[in-house]
């Protein structure tokens, strides 16, 4: 036992991360017919990536804020790119996303990019590059709660 866990009486916490259940539901969300979600050959495609999960918000450890980026990538002209987002930014805004163990609090867009590559073929590729900010918050087990009341 910790020296702060011995002067607190408090036992062991074990934290759990929010990215893989979070990153699994957004990935689920943005699939769609005719738009390929992951990989790297197809296109046009959606990716999800550069996922940070900041340190807790609150006293208990279950408020937290994840970052991530989804990228928009097409072959055919940044307007394609741009309805791509357009219907990710609804998918993820529009309803609740259910997460199990977790409630999704927001969903925010934060930074737009586009950026337009040519590749060693002279092949033109459109990206438009969306971050977003989301909050949530860990569902309590019941066990949780009746561990909190008999510490008091």
């Amino acid at each position: 036992m910790g020296i702060f866990s011995r002067l607190f009486a408090r036992a062991p916490r074990y934290h759990v991360s929010a990215y893989a259940p979070i990153y699994s539901a957004i990935v689920a969300r943005l699939m769609r017919l005719g738009v390929t979600v992951g990989g790297t050959a197809a296109l046009p495609r959606i990716e999800v990536h550069t996922i940070t999960e900041g340190e807790r918000q609150d006293k208990d450890g279950a408020l937290r804020q994840l970052s991530l980026t989804v990228e928009c990538i097409s072959n055919k002209s940044m307007a394609d790119a741009v309805s791509m987002n357009d219907t990710n930014l609804q998918l993820l805004t529009e309803n609740d996303l259910i997460v199990e163990g977790w409630t999704v609090l927001g969903i925010v867009p934060t930074i737009l990019q586009d950026l337009t590559e040519v590749s060693e073929t002279q092949k033109v590729v459109y990206r438009l590059i969306q971050q977003f900010s989301i909050f949530v918050e860990q569902v309590k087990a019941e066990h949780d709660e009746t561990d909190n009341n008999s510490n008091s």
